[in-house]
């Protein structure tokens, strides 16, 4: 599979500055600090974090890529106000959390400073610098709730949604058809099983059991390299055979439920069909689109409504702490006010 090869690419990267001798690697990890060599720097950072990071060679693709682009952002911050890369203070670190916090959330910047942290712990493991300049900056807590932020998509505007993409399905053939046919694969997949974005790219056929008098997919890729199992309703299992049935251009996307390997080919697929009418006072379309997660609390949402039981809907969507499912899920509102109407 894709991910076992990733895993394995990454392993041969994190042997190669693993193998080198403890001089070899130090010197590396100096000219790449002095150079400002980003390239470099987070060849180290990757290296460090496959072998002595949390998830070890596991860690996801997602991650990693997120991390590099927090190391690259790092050392253009310290070419750009000339740091020492080596040697930066607590206070050249906390001036770098405020310059991102003039222009990002606070959920990113959290990310970038855990980036900028691991870079530290590589160049630590290097014996290239023994600072810990992130160790005591301080970044303000989000007190913004996450479904203020991203809330999930309402049901009239997934069923909007789906009536677009059934009317380009009857209305394409060829390449777009198959094209159409995955895009609504996707739509139900993600909005059916709540399955994040990195988890429905993972998913192989072989995961997959439409046979059984109650199908369900085994997710293995799940955070934390938790695995789980997921009901199918009656509509996504039906859309799963006619997908599974159509033909494939390439042997690899043969092994897999969707031939895009990418979150940003799902996002492109998915959304043009999230687009309505007219144009906002920037001139930019007008758009439902928030990104793939907003599918996993829509799923929450309804499940929750359906249940009542927050475990419940922490095991579907694979949380292993469930005041995380609470944080995905909109309740009361709707109940309160229906109840409140007969004060």
């Amino acid at each position: 599979m894709t991910l076992d090869v990733y895993r394995s690419a990454l392993g041969d990267r994190a042997r190669s500055w693993l193998a080198l001798h403890a001089d070899e690697r130090r010197r590396r990890a100096v000219e790449a600090a002095a150079q400002k060599d980003a390239d470099g720097l987070w060849s180290l950072t990757e290296a460090y974090l496959g072998l002595y990071g949390a998830s070890g060679i596991l860690v996801s693709p997602h991650t990693l890529s997120a991390y590099r682009t927090g190391v690259t952002q790092f050392v253009q911050y310290a070419q750009e106000h000339a740091l020492n890369v080596l040697r930066p203070s607590l206070d050249d670190a906390q001036a770098y959390v405020l310059a991102l916090l003039e222009r990002r959330k606070i959920a990113t910047v959290r990310g970038k400073v855990a980036a900028a942290a691991s870079l530290y712990k590589a160049l630590r493991w290097a014996g290239a610098s023994d600072v810990t300049p992130f160790a005591g900056v301080r970044v303000p807590k989000d007190h913004e709730h996450p479904l203020t932020k991203n809330p999930p998509y309402s049901p009239a505007v997934l069923r909007r949604v789906f009536g677009k993409v059934d009317e380009a399905l009857l209305a394409s053939t060829g390449r777009e058809r198959l094209k159409v046919q995955g895009a609504r694969t996707l739509l139900l997949l993600l909005s059916h099983t709540g399955l994040r974005i990195q988890e429905a790219l993972d998913l192989a056929w072989s995961d997959v059991f439409l046979d059984e008098d109650e199908p369900y997919i085994t997710v293995r890729s799940g955070k934390g390299r938790k695995s789980r199992t997921v009901g199918l309703s009656d509509r996504l299992a039906v859309a799963l055979r006619s997908y599974r049935a159509l033909p494939r251009r390439r042997s690899h996307a043969a092994a897999m439920v969707l031939p895009f390997r990418t979150r940003a080919a799902a996002a492109n697929l998915l959304r043009p069909y999230f687009e309505r009418d007219g144009v906002d006072e920037h001139g930019r379309p007008v758009t439902d689109w928030r990104g793939c997660h907003a599918f996993r609390k829509a799923t929450g949402t309804r499940l929750y409504e359906a249940l009542g039981d927050f475990v419940a809907v922490a095991e579907v969507l694979g949380h292993a702490d469930i005041n995380v499912t609470r944080s995905y899920v909109r309740v009361g509102s709707g109940r309160a006010n229906k109840a409140m109407r007969d004060w």
